[in-house]
């Protein structure tokens, strides 16, 4: 079986690139028939290294860099673009001829053209985030000219996933989001790459560790505002938040204003995290939004209990609230600041939670969660 999957780059080091890398990875070292095509890769080295027996094409065509010149402009260029790309997958189709073509919804703009190739193969649409970010028109509501523009392109998109063999979400409460649109909808949840032999939590880091991109979606300026609730009771326990984004700045500010410089740190992207994981005793995730929380997960296997907002859509699927972490209202603060200082203040549960944690995550297991990707395959073949 040859499968095909189509990405925008492979140049960052973030959560959907490692998930695409492992399960390409595992599918390439179990026989099956694996090609990588990204469209705005150029030169950029690859953020995790692959199989050496995937292959591996970029269209070059640079969306990207579209909003360097002015609206005229872009508005030609991004048309020649699309052309370009549906030539060029074209071609790499044919020369392929693969079994199964996967897609993710973050090519929003060029589902359209994935679904003109002319191709025998399977198209499965992958999804990495909740169903509403996708739509824009909600956000503009009181901009008649761009809710017009806007709702223009949500229903485009509606009917271009509606065009798909098949999609794959990774909650089911963002499967029923997409029911809407898509008859075949599966659910298949990220795979956990590795999973620790030994956890050994030092009880005397009073750490609480924190990864993910530094945006608004994340959530850490509520945990700066919740923690700040809570500083003055948590004695030495300190917040490293590990990542990077368009947010940093203000998150420092906001850390200098509420004087949490000594509690609350930025902390540079790593490719060790699992280390940091295991100098560390608990894992908080304040996000408005997720696809799904893989970070959850990795803190877990580490022995780490979590602390997260019960935010859309991922983290009540993995936590069970009071059994292997705790789960704060979504968006509340203050009720945030609560779970975690009774975390910091209760140090056997919080072993417990830990040991539960690391327990149930083997339902992620990489090879339990490839074996459901190749029974949605073969189901198509």
């Amino acid at each position: 079986m040859k499968i095909l999957y189509l990405i925008k780059s492979f140049a960052i080091k973030a959560g959907t690139e490692r998930v695409m890398n492992e399960k390409m990875n595992w599918l390439a070292t179990h026989g099956y028939d694996v090609v990588l095509v990204t469209y705005e890769q150029g030169n950029h080295p690859f953020a995790f290294q692959l199989d050496h027996s995937i292959r591996h094409y970029d269209l070059g065509t640079r969306f990207f860099d579209l909003g360097r010149t002015n609206i005229i402009s872009r508005f030609f260029k991004y048309f020649k673009r699309c052309g370009q790309f549906e030539k060029r997958l074209q071609k790499i189709v044919n020369q392929e001829s693969p079994d199964i073509l996967v897609a993710t919804t973050y090519s929003g703009l060029l589902l359209n053209k994935i679904l003109r190739i002319k191709t025998d193969a399977c198209r499965l649409l992958e999804s990495h985030s909740v169903y509403s970010t996708f739509l824009k028109a909600a956000n503009y509501r009181n901009h008649i000219v761009l809710f017009a523009l806007y709702s223009v392109y949500d229903r485009a998109f509606q009917k271009s996933v509606k065009g798909f063999d098949g999609m794959v979400t990774l909650t089911s409460a963002d499967a029923n989001m997409w029911k809407s649109y898509i008859n075949h909808v599966n659910i298949i949840p990220n795979p956990i790459s590795y999973i620790p032999k030994i956890f050994p939590i030092s009880s005397d880091n009073h750490r609480i560790i924190c990864a993910g991109r530094l945006e608004n979606e994340k959530g850490y300026d509520l945990l700066i505002e919740a923690f700040s609730l809570i500083a003055s009771r948590c004695g030495d326990w300190h917040i490293d938040i590990f990542g990077d984004g368009g947010e940093k700045e203000k998150l420092r500010q906001m850390i200098s204003a509420k004087c949490l410089e000594d509690k609350v740190r930025l902390c540079c992207p790593t490719s060790q995290i699992y280390r940091e994981y295991m100098q560390s005793n608990m894992f908080v995730m304040s996000s408005r939004n997720e696809g799904f929380g893989l970070v959850l997960l990795e803190a877990m296997s580490c022995g780490l209990p979590c602390v997260s907002f019960d935010c859309p859509f991922g983290p009540a699927e993995i936590i069970e609230n009071g059994e292997n972490g705790l789960l704060a209202r979504n968006g509340d603060v203050k009720h945030l600041s609560e779970q975690i200082l009774w975390m910091i203040e209760h140090p056997i549960e919080r072993e417990q939670m830990g040991r539960a944690a690391r327990q149930s995550v083997s339902r992620y297991d990489k090879d339990v969660i490839m074996q459901k990707w190749v029974s949605l395959f073969n189901t198509y073949m």
